[in-house]
C-alpha cells in the first residue's frame, strides 16, 4: 500500500513537470512565432513556404495544400490562403488575382518541384505564369529538383536572409546527419496501418481516413525503415482513394489487417473514439499498441528529420 501511494505521488510529480514542459516549449514557440515578419509577397508552393518560415519571413498570401499540411494552420494565421496549387493549376485562380490586385503585390515566388505532389501527379505551381506574367508580376523561383540545400540557398537569397540561411542549412544538415545515424541499416519489419481522425465541429461528425499504400508516409518513413502500410485491408473494394486516404467510419477491417501498430494523426480523439468501439467487439486488437505521431506529406520539408525521429521511436 506504502509503496503504491509513493508511486502515485512520483507519477503525479512526473505529470506535473511534463506540463511545465509543455508550457514552457509552448510559450517558447509563441515567443519565436511572434518574430515572423510579414511580406507584401505570394508564394505558390508549400515547400517555399516551410523555408521561408524557417527564415522568420511569411507571404502574405500562399497557395499550399492546406488540407494536407498540419503546418498550415499555424502559418494561415498570418498568410492569407489563396487555395491549393492543384485549383490553381486547373484554372481557378480568380482569389489570387484578386489578392494580388487589391495588395498591390509585385513578386510571386513560385516552387519548381518533380513531382510537385505524388498523390496528384497532374500539378504544377508551374501552371499559373503564364496569367502572372500577363500581370506583370516579378516572378522567382525555387528549383528542389537539386535538393533542399541549394533549396535553402535560394530561397534565403529573394528573401536577403543570407545569414539565416546559413544557419538553417547548419542546423537542417546536422538533423539529417543525426537521423542517418540513427537509422542506418535498420529494418523494424512492422506492419502499420495509419489512420487520420477528422472531427468537424459545425456538425460534431466524425471521420476516420486511411492511409492507402504508396503515398508520403511509404515513401518518407515506413520504407525506409523497412516496415509495411497494411491499410488497404481496411478499404472496401474498389472503393478509389482521395488524396491517398479511403474515409471510412468503422475499423472491422483491423482484426484483418493484423497490424503490429496502429498509428493516429489528425484528431485523435476522432480514432481514438472508434478504437475503444472496435476493441469491445474483438479484445484482440487490445494488444496492439497506438501512437497518435505528426502526418507527413513532404511539405515539411525542414521539419523532416524531426518528425521521422518520432516515428522511428515510437515503431522501435
Amino acid at each position: 500500500m506504502h509503496n503504491h501511494s509513493l508511486f502515485t505521488k512520483a507519477a503525479c510529480m512526473v505529470a506535473v513537470l511534463i506540463a511545465i514542459a509543455a508550457l514552457s516549449i509552448g510559450a517558447a514557440q509563441a515567443k519565436s512565432w511572434d518574430k515572423k515578419e510579414t511580406r507584401n509577397i505570394v508564394i505558390i508552393g508549400d515547400r517555399v513556404v516551410d523555408i521561408a518560415y524557417n527564415l522568420g519571413v511569411v507571404p502574405a498570401a500562399m497557395g499550399v495544400r492546406c488540407s494536407l499540411w498540419p503546418l498550415c494552420d499555424k502559418i494561415k494565421t498570418q498568410a492569407q490562403p489563396l487555395g491549393c496549387p492543384r485549383c490553381l493549376s486547373h484554372g481557378k485562380r480568380d482569389k489570387l488575382f484578386n489578392f494580388i490586385k487589391k495588395n498591390k503585390v509585385k513578386q510571386v515566388i513560385i516552387e519548381k518541384s518533380d513531382p510537385y505532389c505524388i498523390l496528384n501527379p497532374d500539378v504544377d505551381p508551374l501552371d499559373s505564369v503564364e496569367d502572372l506574367q500577363k500581370m506583370g508580376m516579378d516572378i522567382k523561383y525555387v528549383d528542389f529538383t537539386k535538393g533542399v540545400v541549394p533549396a535553402i540557398e535560394q530561397t534565403a537569397d529573394l528573401l536577403d536572409k543570407k545569414k539565416a540561411g546559413k544557419e538553417l542549412i547548419e542546423k537542417y544538415n546536422k538533423a539529417v546527419a543525426k537521423l542517418t545515424q540513427k537509422t542506418k541499416g535498420v529494418n523494424l519489419a512492422k506492419k502499420v496501418v495509419i489512420l487520420n481522425g477528422i472531427y468537424q465541429q459545425g456538425t460534431g461528425k466524425v471521420f476516420i481516413e486511411v492511409e492507402v499504400p504508396g503515398g508520403y508516409s511509404d515513401q518518407f518513413i515506413l520504407e525506409p525503415l523497412g516496415c509495411k502500410n497494411v491499410g488497404e485491408a481496411l478499404v472496401a473494394k474498389g472503393k478509389k482513394p482521395t488524396n491517398g486516404h479511403v474515409t471510412i467510419r468503422k475499423l472491422d477491417g483491423l482484426a484483418k489487417a493484423k497490424p503490429d501498430v496502429i498509428v493516429i494523426t489528425g484528431d485523435s480523439t476522432a480514432v481514438q473514439k472508434a478504437l475503444a468501439k472496435a476493441k469491445a467487439q474483438n479484445s484482440e486488437l487490445c494488444a496492439i499498441p497506438v501512437y497518435s505521431l505528426p502526418k507527413y506529406i513532404d511539405s515539411s520539408v525542414i521539419e523532416r528529420p524531426q518528425i521521422v525521429s518520432k516515428w522511428f521511436w515510437a515503431l522501435n
